[in-house]
C-alpha cells in the first residue's frame, strides 16, 4: 500500500527483463489514496493508492470487487503477481474462490512478493477494544461468551497478527475502538474438513528482514497443491535488485511459468 502502478512496474523491472520469452503485464491500481510508502515518495510521485485501509469486510468486499470487474472487461489472465498488499488481495481472492469445490481457479501460476497474510470475508471479524489505559485488545465476535472471557489471548496467531500489521504500518489509518477487523487465512487455524490451497502453482519471494517475512512463509502453506516455490532474496519490504536474488526469483518464475505451459 502506498504507491501507484507505475511504482510497481519499476521494482519489478529488473525481474522482467531477465525473464525469455513473451511476457504481458497489465497493471490495476487500487482506488484509495493513502500515505505512501516508507521512502517511496523521495523517488516516485503520487497519487498514492491502496485497495484498502483498514481490513474491514467492506473494504476488503470492495477491492474484491475491482479486481473481479477489472478481470471481467480486461481478461482473460494467465497470471497474477501482487506485491504487500497486492499479493495479499490477490491470495485472498484465489483462496474465497477455492472454497467452492465446483469453480476453476481463477488464474494457472500467481507470484506474491513480499505477501502478508489475506483475509477471509468469511470468517467471523475480531473487534478492536482499547482498554483504559491504551492497550490494544481483541475480541472474538464468533462467541457468545462475556467481553472478559471472549477475548483473543496477545499470545495468539491472530492477536500477534494483526499487531505486527499495525506495527509494520500495515494499515494507514488508526486502529478505533469498536472496530470490526477481518481474521486472515492461515494454515495453523483452517476449519474442519479438506485443506483449503489456492490449487495454482505459486512463487513465494520473500526477504529474511521484512516485517511480513513469516507470513510470506505461512502463505505459501496455503498454495497450491501442483507446486509450491519459496524464495527468500535476504531483504527487506522490497523487490531485491540484488544480482544473486535476481538470477533465483527469475529462475523459479521461469520454472513455475514453465511448468504451467507445459502442464508438467
Amino acid at each position: 500500500m502506498g504507491t501507484n502502478p507505475e511504482i510497481l512496474e519499476a521494482q519489478i523491472g529488473p525481474l522482467r527483463a531477465r525473464l525469455s520469452g513473451s511476457h504481458e503485464f497489465v497493471y490495476l491500481a487500487g482506488e484509495v489514496e493513502c500515505d505512501p510508502a516508507p521512502g517511496v515518495s523521495a523517488i516516485y510521485p503520487g497519487p498514492y493508492l491502496c485497495y484498502y485501509q483498514i481490513p474491514t469486510t467492506e473494504q476488503v468486499a470492495d477491492a474484491h470487487d475491482l479486481v473481479l470487474n477489472f478481470f471481467e472487461d480486461e481478461g482473460p489472465f494467465d497470471g497474477i503477481i501482487g506485491f504487500s498488499q497486492g499479493a495479499a488481495l490477490a491470495s485472498s481472492l484465489m483462496l474465497q474462490r477455492a472454497k467452492n469445490a465446483t469453480s476453476e481457479p481463477l488464474f494457472q501460476l500467481a507470484i506474491f512478493l513480499c505477501a502478508s497474510l489475506p483475509f477471509d470475508l468469511d470468517a467471523p471479524p475480531v473487534m478492536v477494544k482499547k482498554a483504559p489505559d491504551g492497550r490494544l485488545r481483541f475480541l472474538d465476535t464468533d462467541s457468545s461468551d462475556s467481553e472478559e472471557d471472549k477475548e483473543i489471548p496477545q499470545s495468539s496467531v491472530g492477536a500477534q497478527s494483526i499487531m505486527q500489521e499495525f506495527q509494520a504500518q500495515g494499515f494507514n489509518g488508526p486502529l478505533e475502538d469498536g472496530m470490526h477487523m477481518l481474521r486472515r487465512f492461515h494454515p495453523g487455524m483452517q476449519r474442519p474438513g479438506p485443506k483449503l490451497h489456492m490449487g495454482v502453482p505459486t512463487v513465494n519471494i520473500v526477504g529474511n528482514k521484512d516485517p511480513y517475512f513469516q507470513q510470506g512463509l505461512w502463505l505459501a502453506e496455503l498454495g497450491g497443491l501442483r507446486g509450491t516455490v519459496i524464495v527468500d532474496h535476504g531483504g527487506g519490504h522490497e523487490v531485491s535488485r540484488d544480482t544473486n536474488a535476481l538470477r533465483k526469483m527469475t529462475r523459479a518464475v521461469q520454472e513455475t511459468v514453465e511448468k504451467v505451459r507445459f502442464q508438467c
